[in-house]
């Protein structure tokens, strides 16, 4: 049976890399946007953190130190004018980075072609998405010539001029698998989303296989997790499994392959929850066994929750783990604060439990809660209540009915009232 699964065009991937830079620190040069606000976030899963924000001096110059060893996507934003900068890190290089746009901020909707400095990658990357549109564009063009009107410029016929540049095309995708640079990374995924084959003759089936293998076998999570396209991938992932069976042997394998990255692996079962919940297939976590997945499910009794030296049954409660500095955490408590009072006329009490590890933190934003429940024991993802209910990322909502029985659990707030 055929499957139509939501892939991105190569066209539309590449416009999404117009200035890619590596860097250790990334130090940039904009005199068009002098005293213009600036951004500077790091992908962080489906999320992204904001690590630098200021404005750009009179001379448009503004400097963003960076994680040490850091490989991924950093994203520099001039939000007012609508201009993004992607910029590829490798842990390794420092980047001054200017643009020369034609025309004032006002008129900044053309695109400029940036200039950079230091950035060995950037060349390869370049040259790399450069080499493969051609390839993939001469392809294509002589494909669809007939038999009779060959381009001048070739001389072999057709069938022969297509073999040689499928070998060509082969041989590039090789150069790319056993490159050890990050740069060649970001060219698998790209071609993993845009639903690229590693040759012009393999077939929709055989591609679809590809790219599941690709995901499940070979990318790296660690790389993945700060590329800018994790939740992509996994859409991909679910899309081109043909059934449950291969879905869960996907998901344990793709657990396995963490090992003992505490923290990656964590990331890859919360992208692998939430991916089932989204596709209406939770009834595969239960299969996926304890080993994999240590969490109440649906129609299971809650854990009790630890509460300093006490304990408690949270029964028609509403528990939610969160974390101070989160974004979607902040967004969904505010939310929260907003439906209290819904939430207390229908007598459910709301529990929150934070990952947070400093105590003044903690209470600066709990401070503003209305609820009573406000619990943190400042071990972080490590605590006792985030380990019993297999916390794996948040924001996290559980919902348990009158007998302590977990009814629901959640990702967003919307998903709760919607049932």
């Amino acid at each position: 049976m055929h499957k139509t699964i939501r892939l991105f065009s190569i066209q539309s991937l590449l416009l999404l890399l117009p200035s890619i830079f590596f860097a250790q620190s990334v130090s940039v040069r904009l005199p068009w946007y002098a005293g213009r606000d600036y951004y500077f976030c790091l992908p962080e899963g489906a999320k992204e953190d904001t690590i630098g924000r200021g404005k750009l001096d009179a001379g448009g110059r503004a400097s963003v130190t960076l994680p040490r060893n850091y490989r991924g996507v950093g994203r520099l934003s001039i939000r007012k004018y609508g201009k993004i900068w992607n910029i590829v890190i490798n842990g390794k290089e420092d980047v001054l980075m200017s643009e020369a746009p034609s025309g004032s901020p006002e008129g900044a909707g053309q695109e400029a072609s940036p200039v950079f400095e230091g950035s060995a990658e950037n060349s390869f990357l370049i040259n790399s998405l450069a080499r493969q549109n051609k390839i993939i564009s001469e392809y294509v063009e002589v494909s669809g010539r007939p038999q009779n009107q060959s381009p001048s410029y070739v001389l072999a016929p057709p069938e022969q001029h297509m073999l040689a540049l499928d070998n060509e095309y082969k041989t590039f995708r090789k150069e790319i698998n056993d490159s050890p640079l990050y740069a060649a990374r970001i060219v698998e995924i790209l071609n993993c989303l845009s639903g690229t084959g590693s040759s012009f003759n393999v077939s929709q089936e055989g591609i679809l296989e590809e790219l599941r293998d690709f995901i499940v076998g070979k990318v790296d999570f660690g790389d993945l997790y700060t590329s800018g396209f994790w939740q992509p991938v996994f859409e991909v992932w679910v899309q081109t499994s043909v059934n449950d069976s291969l879905l869960l042997n996907d998901a344990r394998h793709m657990i396995d392959r963490c090992g003992n990255d505490i923290f990656i692996r964590r990331e890859v079962t919360q992208a692998i929850i939430r991916m089932f919940t989204k596709y209406a297939k939770d009834a595969l976590l239960a299969e996926l066994g304890t080993e994999y997945l240590t969490m109440p499910l649906n129609g299971q009794p809650a854990p009790e929750i630890v509460a300093g030296d006490s304990l408690f049954l949270p029964k028609h409660s509403l528990i939610v783990f969160y974390e101070t500095g989160c974004g979607n955490c902040h967004n969904e408590l505010e939310e929260l604060k907003s439906k209290y009072k819904l939430l207390t006329d229908n007598n459910i009490r709301v529990i929150t439990i934070s990952a947070d590890v400093d105590r003044n933190v903690f209470v600066e934003t709990a401070t503003g809660f209305p609820w009573v429940d406000k619990l943190c024991d400042f071990k972080g993802f490590d605590g006792e209540n985030f380990h019993n209910y297999g916390i794996v990322g948040t924001p996290t909502f559980i919902l348990t009915d009158r007998e302590g029985i977990v009814r629901g659990r959640y990702a967003q707030l919307r998903e709760l009232f919607k049932n």
